[in-house]
């Protein structure tokens, strides 16, 4: 009789996620800058210290409105590398730092989710991969973008009654 010996397979080591974090702030006063520099130290810890993750960079903008993705070079950047295929994981503090635009925000979320790529909404606790979740940010996104057409209201009023 013939022996048969068996080889185990070598057990497969768990695929870290290489995860990434944007963050946006909307001016370039000194509070908004210290925000900046919070959110991604925090990013940073965050990612540098939780077991199963990778650090797949930090990508920022500041100054910049949150209307339009166009200009926002750390939003291009971290999108472009998820395109190829180098981050699989975007932490992100809340749907209005991404885009306060619902239109926009939903493409950038659709984009990613057909690249296997999660996006996560800290604020409110939302993983983009969730099937559910595409109908919050919808809401988020449409909540932010009146705020925004409010506070652009308010301010040409107040430009207006300066000059009267």
């Amino acid at each position: 009789m013939k022996k048969i010996r068996l080889i185990p397979v070598p057990p497969k080591e768990p695929k870290r996620l290489r995860v990434a974090a944007y963050c946006r702030v909307s001016t370039r006063s000194k509070e908004q800058r210290a925000s900046r520099f919070r959110q991604i130290w925090a990013y940073m810890n965050q990612i540098l210290n939780h077991p199963d993750w990778e650090f797949a960079g930090i990508f920022y903008d500041f100054g910049k409105s949150g209307l339009r993705k166009k200009g926002r070079t750390g939003l291009e950047k971290v999108l472009k590398q998820a395109d190829a295929g180098e981050v699989d994981y975007i932490l992100t503090k809340s749907v209005s730092r991404v885009s306060r635009d619902t239109l926009e925000i939903l493409n950038i979320v659709r984009y990613l989710k057909e690249r296997g790529i999660s996006m996560y909404f800290e604020n409110e606790k939302l993983d983009s991969m969730n099937p559910e979740a595409e109908a919050y940010i919808t809401l988020a996104g449409a909540v932010a973008q009146e705020e925004s057409r409010n506070m652009s209201e308010n301010m040409k009023w107040a430009v207006t009654r300066n000059f009267e």
